[in-house]
């Protein structure tokens, strides 16, 4: 009898679960489950110090890579291989729950974190960040917003959100100009947005941007003339409750509301996560550090992937310990327990052999595959601030994966006797059964069964309910894990 790994849905009970409760280190395909890679560092010594309160990954028009790290105090900048301040004679001074969003517009990166004035770095010709208002002294024509705490850019203008004392206000560049912000000149102004949808807390990019309230969602359609903007409301209700939650693969937008986690795609919100891991999050995420959220999109393995800090971790310095993972493809959830501080999507500059000396002195004992495009180009990643704040990729050894069965009834009104489990897994693996006769009834484990010459793990398990746990050892080289083959005969009537 075969029994796939079916989609994880831990918000289900045990008994009847159209899935399975357990799916860790993880991720979904089309067909089976794929192992999630253990984090490594690419960066040497860092002189990060702190918890990264924002990261950004950029690439200019020469295809040189540009990678930020923002903390509360300091940014940084990864320059072969090592993590230096940028932040020149500029005083920055956010507090532990404020984060930076860097957003890039043309060869400029704009950086703020709603605290200090916003800044800018010229990629290709700038040493240190500068302010947003010396650039438009300068180059432009009027002030730029005072602080703002998020940006995207939308068309040919860099949109901000969240200005200082206008909380719920959405201000614009002149077009494709970032040195001017007088009303009027070059199509610049701004909007205060109506309603109790709180303040803004994310703005996305791209020909069409959605504006994330707290509890609202607006669109934003260029126009041009003297109205450029249209504003219009596509969820009156529902926002990002946190909103660095919101993470996007073009015009599909992932965000965890007050209710739960959504797609946005096109126009459309759609809930993902209702009866599937909405209860699981909402239990398991320590509420006391939900400022350290984030969240990237894997575009190549169409995964949105959110980084959070479990009620179980023990660490208060800001790093967090669990992914939350959804492939946005086949629609199912898995998990995964990496330690980290940030996730974003990073590009990865050509390496050489004294970058490899960084990672490794010794070439055996590096696990970025020497055949991958890590060491050739500027290949585009997801990446990490690890938790000894270093930048990392999702590179390294497959991480210790668990899987389990639904709990099924083999044999109707009738124990089952289990002799063997054949883990269909392209790797060796370990298997526990779980039995019980009644489900008032505790678990019974069996003892933990390693896999013989034939790919089988014997088993000697009895119980009207059953389940098995499968767990392919940290380090194993494996591809798919898609369920099992068990062996049994019908015991006992009930």
């Amino acid at each position: 009898m075969q029994l796939p790994f079916g989609e994880w849905l831990p918000d289900q009970p045990d008994h009847l679960n159209p899935g399975a409760t357990v799916a860790t280190n993880v991720y979904h395909a089309q067909t089976s489950y794929k192992p999630v890679k253990g984090l490594v560092p690419y960066s040497g010594t860092s002189n990060v110090t702190q918890n990264a309160k924002g990261a950004g990954s950029f690439r200019d028009n020469t295809n040189t890579v540009f990678t930020f790290v923002g903390t509360k105090n300091n940014i940084y900048k990864l320059t072969s291989g090592t993590f230096a301040s940028v932040k020149g004679s500029l005083t920055i001074s956010g507090g532990d729950t404020d984060f930076f969003t860097f957003t890039q517009f043309g060869q400029y990166i704009v950086a703020s974190n709603g605290v200090n004035p916003p800044m800018y770095y010229l990629m290709g010709t700038s040493s240190n960040f500068a302010t947003l208002q010396s650039l438009a002294d300068s180059n432009g024509s009027g002030t730029v917003p005072v602080k703002f705490k998020v940006s995207g850019v939308v068309r040919d203008f860099l949109v901000t959100g969240n200005i200082e004392n206008a909380k719920n206000r959405v201000q614009w560049s002149g077009l494709n100009d970032i040195s001017t912000w007088e009303a009027g000149v070059k199509s610049s102004d701004l909007q205060d947005l109506p309603g109790s949808g709180g303040q803004v807390v994310a703005i996305t990019s791209g020909e069409v941007g959605y504006i994330f309230r707290q509890d609202q969602i607006t669109r934003l359609d260029f126009v041009g003339g003297s109205t450029v903007f249209r504003f219009s409301v596509l969820s009156p209700n529902r926002g990002a409750v946190y909103g660095q939650t919101v993470c996007q693969d073009n015009r599909q937008v992932f965000f965890y509301a007050s209710d739960g986690f959504f797609q946005l795609n096109g126009d459309q919100v759609l809930p993902i996560g209702a009866e599937k891991v909405n209860r699981f999050f909402e239990s398991d995420l320590n509420k006391a550090y939900t400022d350290r959220i984030t969240s990237a999109v894997d575009p190549f393995n169409t995964l949105a992937i959110w980084l959070y800090p479990s009620k179980d971790n023990p660490n208060t310095t800001g790093v967090c310990d669990k992914l939350l993972i959804y492939n946005y493809v086949t629609q199912k959830w898995s998990i995964a327990k990496i330690k980290a501080s940030q996730i974003f999507k990073q590009f990865v500059v050509a390496n050489t052999v004294e970058l490899m000396d960084i990672i490794s002195s010794n070439i055996d004992d590096i696990n970025i595959s020497l055949d991958t495009a890590f060491w050739t180009t500027g290949h585009l990643y997801l990446g990490a601030v690890d938790e000894n704040f270093k930048a990392a990729i999702f590179s390294g050894t497959n991480l210790e994966a668990e899987l389990e069965t639904k709990e099924t009834e083999i044999f109707p009104n009738a124990r089952a006797d289990i002799t063997g489990i054949r883990p269909i897994v392209d790797a060796n693996a370990n298997v526990v059964v779980k039995t019980r006769d009644k489900l008032a009834d505790t678990v019974t484990l069996s003892t933990s069964s390693s896999m013989n010459s034939s790919g089988i793990n014997p088993v000697r398990q009895s119980g009207r309910y059953m389940r098995a746990n499968v767990k392919i050892p940290a380090g194993s080289i494996w591809s798919h894990a898609q369920g099992i083959d068990l062996t049994a005969s019908p015991g006992g009537n009930r």
